[in-house]
């Protein structure tokens, strides 16, 4: 396969003989080099993807707006949960539209460092790190839909991997605090139900008595529920290690005994008019209405509670001087186990996590229980000559 380099103009050009195709005659020529040496690189970079790839990779016209659509409407429903397309779009409306006019080619790595280095004065890291992670997935998209041949988020340097994250842990006074103040409200059972199993705040709300097996002690964690398109839905779970069956004590096991007998008086109370809840199901493509009467976490007359409702458990908490998150009651169930002594493995397999290193990673804190039960046990062991 030959090729040449030739001025055209004020500019430089390479032409490459490629053969005949059908009888005809193909050249393949490109322009606007501005030197002679540039233009005969440029040959070299082609005629070696002729030899090894057969084709010459060119980079097509195409904008980050499109590149964006095309992911988010061809592969991602293909191989990304729900909930994560759902986080896609909120981190590309909020930040990342401002690329979208540009074309992928004029995008240098100078332009996408500087962009993540501004936000860092604004966002937390964890956040920046997740626009990192999901810029670089748009560009190897890209890449591999041959849109783009230098991908430049390949020479940004990422944000700081800082795994230092607080891990807020409430004490037993804070608990039963919170307990106390909730017990009036129909906020108990959610509050319940994160201390004593460690399920995220969607996982909680989408439980429903027939999720519940009084007979084994076990709750099943199959769904979870989010809010899309201005409607409730059950979407699937974070990951497939999330979907796994709870252990329960006997103590929340009789909770939510007492709870349901309340929840069934209530139905006979309220009747026809108890509130039967519509939930699209977005688990499959079909997105189907479902009715739902058996929520776990609902008001006296059925209507469901949600995940927004945590607002509420954050204002009654204030006024207690506690600063309150639903995923602390997940933390704090964890460093509550471990503190007795239950293996990392089964917390990991608890709490649904996907990797046992994340487990141990993020619960690295030492508590002042784990320090003193340590030295109590060097203490048994005898390890110093007694006099």
């Amino acid at each position: 396969m030959q090729g040449s380099v030739r001025k055209r103009g004020k500019t430089w050009s390479y032409r490459i003989d490629i053969g005949k195709i059908d009888g005809k005659r193909k050249q393949k020529e490109k322009g606007g080099f501005r030197s002679k040496k540039e233009a005969q690189h440029a040959l070299n970079i082609a005629l070696n993807e002729l030899n090894y790839a057969g084709k010459i990779f060119e980079n097509k016209k195409i904008t980050l707006q499109e590149l964006y659509d095309n992911f988010i409407n061809n592969e991602a429903p293909m191989t990304r949960k729900f909930s994560t397309i759902k986080r896609y779009k909120s981190l590309y409306a909020n930040h990342l539209d401002t690329f979208g006019f540009k074309y992928l080619t004029s995008i240098t790595t100078e332009e996408l460092q500087i962009f993540l280095s501004s936000k860092t004065k604004k966002l937390s890291n964890e956040y920046v790190r997740s626009l990192y992670n999901f810029l670089s997935l748009l560009f190897k998209y890209a890449e591999r839909m041959e849109y783009l041949k230098d991908n430049p988020m390949h020479k940004v340097v990422p944000p700081k991997n800082k795994n230092t994250k607080d891990i807020k842990v409430y004490t037993l006074e804070e608990l039963n605090l919170l307990n106390t103040r909730l017990s009036t409200t129909n906020l108990q059972p959610a509050f319940q139900t994160g201390i004593n199993t460690g399920v995220r705040a969607g996982e909680c709300y989408a439980l429903r008595w027939s999720d519940v097996d009084f007979d084994n002690n076990s709750i099943v964690i199959n769904k979870q529920l989010q809010y899309y398109n201005k409607r409730w839905c059950f979407t699937t779970l974070k990951t497939q290690n999330s979907y796994r069956a709870i252990k329960i004590s006997n103590s929340f096991k009789q909770y939510l005994l007492n709870l349901k007998k309340q929840q069934e008086l209530s139905k006979q109370f309220y009747e026809a008019s108890y509130k039967i809840n519509v939930i699209i199901d977005a688990r499959s493509n079909t997105n189907k209405a479902v009715k739902v009467d058996d929520f776990i976490n609902v008001k006296p007359n059925g209507q469901m509670l949600t995940p927004y409702s945590n607002k509420v458990i954050s204002r009654i908490a204030s006024e207690c001087g506690i600063n309150f998150k639903y995923h602390n009651l997940r933390h704090t169930h964890a460093t509550l186990l471990l503190e007795k002594g239950v293996n990392p493995r089964y917390i990991q397999q608890r709490l649904g996590h996907s990797k046992l290193e994340f487990t141990l990673r993020l619960y690295t804190h030492v508590t002042y229980n784990m320090d003193t039960k340590v030295s109590e046990i060097l203490d048994s062991i005898h390890l110093c000559p007694q006099k």
